[in-house]
């Protein structure tokens, strides 16, 4: 849940930049959903939702508490390599093309409302059940 500001702070920056770097209003909004469609669609069928979703089925009990990391560090994890790798060429984009540089913004808008999906249908999964999924460094485990 952490992540989702921060992307869709970022896209809001990258596509102000394009517009303040004069690409015209309705085509910098062309492209920031062209980039957000086509992207929030790819996410939606990725191998590695359907992966999380397996493996939240074979989730074993939690035994014992596990150590919780700081929101930061659980940010920064978040944010590597997509957002990170997204926004650098971002930002190249906005100072040679601001059109791509639009386009980009809304591919990282597509992150957030992406990881913002996720969220809702996690909770909605938890509650129905009555569980917390909890993510350990390599295992899926359940309170």
């Amino acid at each position: 849940m952490l992540i989702i500001p921060v992307r869709l702070g970022l896209a809001v920056a990258g596509f102000t930049t394009a517009r303040l770097l004069g690409v015209a209003s309705g085509q910098a909004l062309a492209l920031f959903a062209f980039g957000t469609g086509i992207v929030l669609f790819t996410l939606q069928l990725s191998r590695k939702r359907r992966l999380f979703w397996l493996a939240v089925a074979e989730a074993k009990p939690l035994e014992a508490p596990l150590p919780v990391e700081s929101r930061l560090r659980t940010t920064l994890r978040a944010a590597f390599p997509s957002t990170i790798g997204v926004t650098a060429l971002m930002v190249i984009s906005l100072v040679l093309d601001p059109e791509l540089g639009a386009f980009l913004a809304g591919t990282l808008a597509a992150l957030g409302l992406g990881a913002a999906i996720f969220c809702a249908e996690l909770v909605l999964w938890e509650q129905s059940r009555g569980r917390r999924v909890l993510l350990g460094p390599e295992t899926v485990y359940l309170k």
